[in-house]
């Protein structure tokens, strides 16, 4: 398939091959990201996959049923489904106006590097949008802007090879953010971009920034390759 570089790719590094999928089921994708693993271990370069979810739960290894406050009935008048994750971390939530980033890449034990890495490349993307000041916390990983929180990082590695990544609320309807405790975080609250008086941006363009940025900080020349 074509690949056309990137701008704020690092040209001289090795390939980072750059997907974007649209809008996709969490499952369809979470699929995507194992195949691309084995394929990895076996010697292909690694992949970044960017992706809008329909709405739903995923739950990961920490996760309590108790953190999901809607009834079966609520749930489904939106259409969100409910779905296990292979990450760490507990119940989070994707929807409509949030970009989802998995890079499936080679971390050895530099996993917290890895970690740190998605969460300062969106915080420098929602600082390009307007939305200043915003950090990223390794305590309870994610973007954060003062005691609101924008974006939730949650990584499963196997065999030195990472999957899943980053959520960041880009403009999310704010009414589905009440369906569950965000990563356990009783009180916190979880909040989009746009409703901080950022920047409105298309979820494909900010995937597109965001991939730039990511290759950029991780030293990959980024090539985007169509789905």
């Amino acid at each position: 398939m074509a690949s056309t570089p990137e701008a704020g790719a690092t040209p001289d590094g090795p390939p980072l091959v750059a997907r974007w999928l649209g809008r996709r089921a969490f499952a369809e994708v979470l699929a995507l990201q194992l195949a691309a693993r084995e394929a990895i271990i076996g010697g292909a370069p690694p992949t970044i996959f960017l992706v809008e979810h329909p709405p739903v739960l995923t739950l990961g290894r920490r996760a309590s049923m108790d953190d999901i406050l809607w009834s079966e009935a609520q749930l489904a008048e939106v259409g969100m489904t409910v779905i296990e994750a292979p990450r760490g971390g507990e119940v989070t939530l994707h929807a409509p106006g949030q970009l989802v980033v998995y890079p499936v890449v080679a971390v050895g034990r530099k996993i917290r590097e890895h970690i740190v890495r998605l969460g300062e490349v969106a915080a420098t993307l929602l600082g390009e949008l307007g939305v200043l000041g915003c950090e990223f916390r390794m305590a309870h990983p994610g973007v954060w802007l003062g005691d609101r929180k924008l974006g939730s990082i949650g990584v499963h590695v196997s065999r030195g090879v990472s999957v899943q990544g980053l959520s960041l609320n880009l403009d999310v309807d704010p009414a589905l953010f009440s369906a569950l405790v965000s990563c356990g975080l009783r009180g916190t609250e979880v909040t989009s971009a746009r409703a901080l008086g950022g920047r409105a941006i298309g979820v494909e363009a900010a995937a597109r920034r965001y991939a730039a940025l990511f290759a950029a900080s991780a030293g990959y020349a980024l090539e985007w390759r169509a789905d």
